[in-house]
């Protein structure tokens, strides 16, 4: 089955999608170029096979524009199984302190609670506002 790749804005909540690519690198080659409506926003790339089955978390490297309040700075595009961001999400939403805590190790910095919040719609959770 083919997919489509869709940038996902996060600097707006719910999650904006726009955007429509053959390749997850022509998406990232988008968001290195810049896009004029979304200079400096926090921009995923999500790969849908309707529906969102992926979400990639793009290099910051060579983006102009670059959000100065990323948390995170790699290389290469991070990509992760939709499926297993829904589960991350239940752990944050767990109100555990020490399965919260897990969350915030680095291999994880990209996908804090916000950001997931943020992709509520597109990953189909119903996510609390305050769980601690």
């Amino acid at each position: 089955m083919s997919s489509t790749y869709r940038i996902l804005c996060l600097s707006h909540d719910p999650a904006l999608t726009f955007g429509e690519f053959d390749s997850p690198g022509e998406a990232e080659a988008a968001i290195r170029s810049g896009i004029d409506e979304h200079p400096r926003c926090d921009l995923l790339i999500g790969r849908y096979s309707y529906p969102l089955v992926e979400v990639g978390c793009p290099s910051s490297v060579g983006r102009d524009g670059a959000t100065p309040d990323r948390h995170v700075v790699h290389s290469v595009t991070k990509w992760v199984d939709a499926v297993w961001l829904r589960i991350l999400a239940a752990v944050h939403q767990s109100g555990t302190e020490q399965m919260r805590a897990l969350t915030g190790e680095s291999s994880l910095s990209c996908w804090q609670r916000d950001r997931l919040s943020r992709l509520r719609g597109e990953l189909g959770l119903d996510v609390r506002e305050d769980a601690s």
